[in-house]
């Protein structure tokens, strides 16, 4: 989770999210304000962000068009142009033991309450920051998208996606030398992977495809090929022959798979992104022995 935290970070950081209130008369000097349920046709959602030049209280109204017979309902995000003006002021909470006030600084700790007041009536708490350099500003409509790190993203690729449980596979279990050796890949079948990671608002999706696979087997050879190989009872594609016995590399072979990956991203449904391509390895110890001739006498 550390390394999404860090592949989503951009210049603005959602740090918590306001309750959801409906229109009520402002809490005057000295009085405590209590949220009530949203709005009868539409809802409302508060952001508060914190960015390198101070924090934003981003307002979502929302305005529901009932649906007819003939035309189905819909719904659509006020925008600055045409929305309604909206205010923040900060909040005496008197009594912090008061209900709503108590479970909102356990839900949003280092934070004080904000008033937020629009001319259409609307009235919402936003839980700042302790910290905020200076009083917030108030816009009518949805935070932006925070940038995301490709470099954060790359770190993250096999975190992102998950691999099946892959291994080598070999025939003979022991080898013998001069007679070739099958090997293939068990638990995967070669195709595409693919994960996502969702915080707040982003969604990252990482598609992983095999590009090569380089086997090393131990005894100085290698093998690249677009092939994993066939198991055993077919005969597979990938083989080996060894020369000499494992005894002299300490009683077995390291057979080695290096699988490249060629990978990409996409944030939100948006245009796919090139990454680096993932090299995974995987190994076994492969024993191979000698073949020795008995001679026996006969009568």
């Amino acid at each position: 989770m550390s390394r999404m935290r860090s592949a989503i970070a951009g210049l603005l950081v959602a740090l918590v999210v306001g309750s959801l209130a409906s229109a009520q008369t402002p809490p005057q000097p000295g009085e405590t304000a209590s949220p009530r349920p949203n709005l009868p046709g539409g809802s409302v959602g508060i952001d508060v962000v914190s960015g390198p030049d101070g924090v934003t209280i981003y307002i979502g109204l929302i305005e529901l068009a009932p649906g007819t017979e003939s035309s189905p309902g819909g719904d659509d995000t006020i925008s600055t142009t045409d929305g309604p003006n909206c205010a923040a002021s900060p909040i005496n909470i008197g009594n912090a033991s008061v209900g709503w006030v108590r479970e909102g600084l356990a839900a949003h700790p280092d934070t004080v309450p904000w008033a937020v007041n629009c001319d259409s009536g609307y009235f919402g708490i936003a839980w700042v920051p302790t910290d905020a350099p200076a009083a917030p500003d108030v816009v009518v409509g949805e935070p932006p998208i925070p940038a995301v790190d490709p470099v954060a993203v790359q770190a993250s690729v096999l975190g992102i996606v998950p691999l099946p449980p892959m291994k080598i596979g070999a025939n003979p279990d022991v080898g013998l030398v001069a007679m070739p050796a099958w090997f293939w890949v068990d638990g995967y079948d070669g195709s595409t992977l693919r994960g996502s990671r969702t915080l707040g608002r982003i969604t990252i999706e990482v598609e992983i495809t095999p590009a090569g696979y380089h086997w090393t087997f131990g005894d100085g050879d290698v093998l690249d090929t677009f092939s994993l190989g066939r198991p055993y009872p077919i005969e597979s594609d990938l083989r080996h022959t060894y020369e000499q016995s494992s005894l002299m590399a300490g009683g077995t072979f390291g057979v080695r798979l290096d699988i490249t990956f060629n990978a990409r991203y996409r944030v939100n449904g948006g245009a796919w992104l090139p990454l680096a391509p993932v090299v995974q390895t995987y190994t076994r110890e492969y024993p191979v022995q000698q073949l020795q001739s008995v001679l026996t006498s006969s009568r």
